[in-house]
């Protein structure tokens, strides 16, 4: 994840350049050589200012928690399109995606670490397999991987309930559950260890969906 630099840190390097460029056009420059190496330097600090703008703080910089999350659901159902997971340098990231029925908003969440056994099915009779040593439990709502509005049920989510993946840092279990009858619907997430982590929402207006995104911290 890109950073900006501190203010601070930005304005240093600002003044360092106003000072460089106002000497290489100072009228008090009698050497052409010595005006030149001026404005030389001057465009050096302008590409250490670009280069500040950009410059990546590292992954401790990522503010992070074990602690629970949850945000209030939308008035329209959404429907599970796609799931995967992407190892990156800072994490581990499962991004879901989502089709709104309605109004274009990502489904409410709560995501918290909980301790298995779990179960799933109209009463909970069937039970999840689990992997790994702590698991962060996710309920998306309203949410569904089946359209009902269409005149007969049309699945929406067509991939693997277990999703597949390999590199990742702490991650050895995504699996998601049978939806439940209330309209929400759950994942497992197995990791070797109870990891920090973050959670990012998004509507995209462009591709008309939306995005949630869990970031296990490295």
């Amino acid at each position: 994840m890109v950073r900006r630099v501190p203010l601070r840190a930005r304005l240093g390097v600002v003044v360092a350049l106003v000072v460089l460029v106002g000497a290489a056009c100072s009228p008090g420059v009698a050497d052409p050589a010595k005006g030149e190496q001026r404005a030389a330097q001057a465009k050096q600090a302008t590409r250490k200012l670009a280069e500040a703008e950009h410059q990546d703080l590292g992954c401790s910089n990522i503010v992070t928690s074990r602690d629970k999350r949850v945000t209030t659901p939308p008035e329209h159902m959404v429907l599970l399109t796609d799931a995967y997971v992407a190892p990156e340098a800072c994490w581990d990231r499962i991004t879901f995606t989502f089709v709104p029925t309605g109004a274009n908003m990502p489904p409410g969440y709560t995501i918290e670490y909980k301790d298995p056994p779990f179960v799933e099915g109209d009463q909970g009779q069937y039970p999840v397999e689990t992997l790994g040593s702590a698991f962060l439990y996710v309920t998306f709502s309203p949410a569904s991987q089946t359209d009902f509005n269409s005149g007969r049920p049309a699945q929406t989510y067509k991939g693997p309930i277990r999703l597949l993946f390999h590199d990742t840092h702490h991650i050895q279990l995504v699996r998601k559950l049978i939806d439940n009858p209330d309209g929400s619907e759950s994942w497992v997430i197995g990791l070797d260890d109870k990891r920090p982590f973050t959670v990012d929402a998004v509507a995209d207006s462009a591709k008309n969906e939306s995005r949630v995104s869990v970031y296990i911290m490295k």
